[in-house]
């Protein structure tokens, strides 16, 4: 399928991508690309006692919707929940979840973007004139681990989300 935009990621950023350019580009053709079966994200997948974002909410929410929760330093579930509601009706459709992106090209003759993308398995070819990714920069496969002097001989107890 070609499409005029392909955002990658389906989670604050991306829905606030497409958000904005469904309102000042309504005659362009999109899709959201989400690894994930759900919406959301980081804030979909981190649902450990405590998550918060660290960024002030009132600031980092949608002009389109402004962030009304008296708490600027939010909770996870509440920013889901915030995300899911900004995308409801016109975008959720618009969707295409558990698809991740594993390779683009570029074509310099025809000007078009070419995406492969994993559905399941099955891989699926999709064109477009602009990928834009909104796919954050967590690795949601494995949690990070970082690497210090003497942490082999580390005995204490880690904890990694």
């Amino acid at each position: 399928m070609d499409f005029d935009v392909l955002i990658i990621g389906a989670g604050l950023s991306g829905i606030g991508v497409a958000r904005y350019l469904k309102v000042k580009c309504p005659g362009k053709t999109s899709a959201i690309l989400e690894a994930k079966p759900r919406i959301g994200r980081t804030w979909d997948q981190f649902r450990y006692p405590g998550i918060r974002s660290d960024s002030d909410m009132h600031t980092m929410g949608y002009a389109f919707k402004p962030w009304t929760k008296p708490k600027a330093i939010a909770d996870g579930e509440s920013i889901l929940s915030y995300v899911k509601e900004a995308a409801e009706n016109d975008l959720t459709p618009h969707i295409r979840f558990d698809r991740r992106v594993t390779a683009a090209t570029y074509d310099s003759a025809t000007q078009r973007w070419t995406l492969t993308v994993d559905h399941g398995g099955e891989t699926e070819t999709l064109t477009c004139n602009f990928p834009l990714s909104c796919a954050g920069y967590y690795d949601h496969h494995a949690g990070y681990l970082p690497e210090w002097d003497g942490y082999a001989d580390y005995k204490g107890r880690l904890v990694h989300p």
